[in-house]
Parts: structure tokens; sequence; C-alpha cells
């Protein structure tokens, strides 16, 4: 995402963003409440029915899942998450305490005993990333409870889902599964960001709901009439998972248009298409930085691997999106473009500086990203005068600016 497009946003949430104290107002004192019922002392003497949900009283699970919903819903995954939990499981109807996850042991109380001991640990050990890592509570219950009691240096988003949507429509890196990394990634972009820096975990938490909304994936084709199915695109899979290929092509003459059929077209809604190509782009550059960095780093350049700058974030009149490096340290200037198709007759659009940057600059290519919403894109790497002198591409001018005056 460009910075431009960056502040833009934040200046709409500058319009809701004093309205958040007095308006979660009473989740702040549920969650001030919450860790003084909860204290670590109070945890460590815990019986078993102060902790698990299912018993119909208010118990820590119950209440970090329910009470305090707002701060963060884990309502979507299943009772194991806790650890232990009273209930059925399957087609097992008989109600009895269970153990959700082997690795706490195999009874109860060995399990128990465990769980109470990697809370404790969690919020004791805040700085201690590794530790955190490897602490065996959930994903998901474990980040409730770091930002419930670290809300200033945890976000209340907990969901790798939603974590990896923020990071796709931020454009940011990332290559681990994590959801602490994750959480991380994001925070650490608000942290050298001048503007967001200065707002609280929590302001920044609810930018990213304002800004961005939920996953697509929320969104059941059904719930969606006919004149919006078409807008709705597919999220993209999480930037760590991606295995790109780069692929070697050469061009085809162009099949003659004489004789077909020329389609009636439907009046463009350039704004709804403006924002698909813009997130579609958005994710070539994103799978084309993780791809040079990971190039240079396998073949013993790390130091270069650091050095790729996806300058058209913050810049976008150089002509070029990327600047990366040969394995020899020449500089490499690289202009992505992407496309959700597969091989073949493809459109893409060069602006009229991108033109010139790539006629005038040794070293300069396209990286033409296929299948770029896919978990397997693949790219085709070509120098770009020999591109744009290619006798088998076709250059059709589609834009002017008109200039004039009136009095």
């Amino acid at each position: 995402m460009q910075i431009n497009e960056l502040r833009e946003y934040q200046v709409d949430f500058e319009k809701v963003r004093s309205t958040i104290p007095s308006k979660f107002k009473e989740l702040f004192k549920k969650r001030d409440q919450f860790t003084k019922d909860y204290s670590v002392k109070a945890i460590s003497s815990f019986k078993l029915d102060d902790y698990v949900i299912g018993k119909g009283k208010p118990s820590f699970c119950n209440r970090i899942e329910n009470e305090l919903n707002e701060w963060g819903n884990i309502h979507g995954s299943p009772a194991k998450k806790f650890g232990i939990y009273y209930g059925v499981e399957g087609e097992d109807k008989k109600e009895k305490y269970r153990i959700g996850k082997a690795q706490f042991g195999a009874s109860i109380d060995v399990a128990f005993k465990k769980i109470k001991d990697s809370i404790i640990e969690l919020i004791e050990n805040e700085n201690d990333f590794a530790r955190l890592k490897n602490n065996p509570i959930s994903p998901m219950f474990k980040g409730k409870i770091l930002s419930i009691y670290h809300p200033d240096k945890f976000l209340n988003t907990f969901s790798a889902k939603y974590l990896d949507y923020f990071i796709n429509m931020l454009g940011l890196e990332n290559n681990s599964k994590s959801a602490l990394d994750k959480q991380n990634i994001l925070l650490e972009f608000k942290k050298e960001d001048s503007v967001m820096k200065e707002w609280s975990v929590f302001e920044f938490n609810a930018f990213l709901y304002s800004s961005f909304g939920t996953p697509n994936i929320d969104l059941k084709e059904g719930d969606l009439s006919k004149d919006l199915r078409r807008f709705k695109l597919e999220d993209f899979p999480p930037i760590e998972t991606v295995k790109f290929e780069f692929i070697e092509l050469k061009t085809d003459q162009l099949p003659t248009k004489e004789g077909k059929n020329i389609k009636k077209r439907e009046k463009t809604d350039y704004s709804a298409q403006s924002k698909k190509y813009k997130r579609i782009g958005d994710r070539g550059e994103q799978i084309v930085v993780l791809a040079e960095r990971q190039i240079l780093t396998k073949n013993g350049r790390p130091d270069l691997a650091k050095k790729v700058d996806h300058i058209s974030k913050r810049d976008d009149s150089v002509g070029y999106d990327i600047n990366s490096y040969d394995l020899d340290g020449k500089a490499k200037f690289i202009e992505v473009k992407s496309t959700l198709k597969d091989i073949g007759i493809r459109d893409i659009y060069i602006s009229k500086n991108e033109l010139s940057t790539a006629k005038s600059i040794e070293n300069y290519y396209f990286y033409i990203v296929y299948n770029v919403g896919d978990k397997k894109p693949k790219i085709w790497k070509v120098n770009g005068c020999d591109f744009l002198n290619d006798t088998n591409i076709e250059k059709i001018p589609i834009l002017y600016k008109i200039n004039f005056k009136t009095k």
C-alpha cells in the first residue's frame, strides 16, 4: 500500500478516533475488573470449576470468551482451545471434564496444573517472545490472554485469518505462520509510521477494522446481490504460504481481429475497477519482494536481500516499483504487472513515465505475475527494452491529458 493511500485511510479514521474512549468505556472497565479478579495469585489457587467453561456459571474461560467478547471474538473455535472444558465430544454425549490437548497430560489434575502454569507464564513473560511462542496454550486463547493483561503490547485480534488479511491489505512482508509473529509485523508497522505511532494499540486495531473490514471469506455468496457478486475479490492466501515459480516465456503473434464479432461492452465502473486492480497490483508487488529476498538469500547474498527496496510504497514517481540486485551486486529496477489469470493473451497498462524509464534505464525489468491470487503464482521476468521492442506486442494509447483554460 502506498503511503498516500494509507494517509487517506488515516484521515477517515480520525473522524471517529476521538469517540473510541467513550464508546468502549464499559469494555475497558470490564477488562480492568477481569484482571483484578484473576490476578496471578488468584489463578494459581484456582479450583477446576473456577476455570472451565460448560458448568453454566461465571469462570475464567466463560468470562474471557463471553463477557469480554467485544475485546476480541474467540467464539469461532471449539472449547478445546481452553485446554480443559466440561461437556460432550462428538458422539460421546456424556457431560464430563475433558482434556482438549494431549500435550497437557493424560489426567485432569496434571493437565489443569500445566494449564494454570502456562497462563501464568504468559502473564508474567510478556517481553520474552520466544517463550510466548513456545507456550502450549492454543493460539487464539493465548492471544486474548496477552491482549487483556497487556493491552499496550498486543493486538486484540487473534485469528490468523484476520491477521493475514490485514497483512495482505497493507502489503507487508511475512515469513512466519505464528499468530504472534503476524501481530508483531502489524505492530512494528504501526510503530514505524509517523501518524500511527502516537495511537494506542486498541486504536490501531480499531483502525484496521474501520479501514479494511473483515476478510471477504466471511461474506457468503448468497448474502450478496447479483450486482455485488462480481465485485467480490477472493481473499489472497497468507503471503508466507506462497511458492512462486519463475518461468521462461516467448511472445507469439497476436490473433487477427478481422471478421470477429465485437461484443458490446457494459458501462465500466472505473472506481470499483481501480480498487480491484490496485489490490491485484499490490499483491503482485508483495510476491516479487518476497521472491527477490528469497533468491538473494538462498544464493548467499543476505546482505543484498536486506537492501531490496519496495520503493513504490513511498514514491510512485520513479517509474518502477522495486529496487533489487543481481547476485554480483548490480542494481536492478523492477516494474511489476499482475493478473489473476493464467498465461495467455493478456493486457498490461504502462504509464508514460514507466515507458520512458524502461527505455532509458539499464537493467530495467518487467516482472509479470500470473495467477497472482493463488498459492503458486508464476513470474515472467523480461528485460524492459526487449519487451517494448518486441514486434509481437501491441502498444495502444488509451489515455490523453487535455490541457485547457477557461475564462
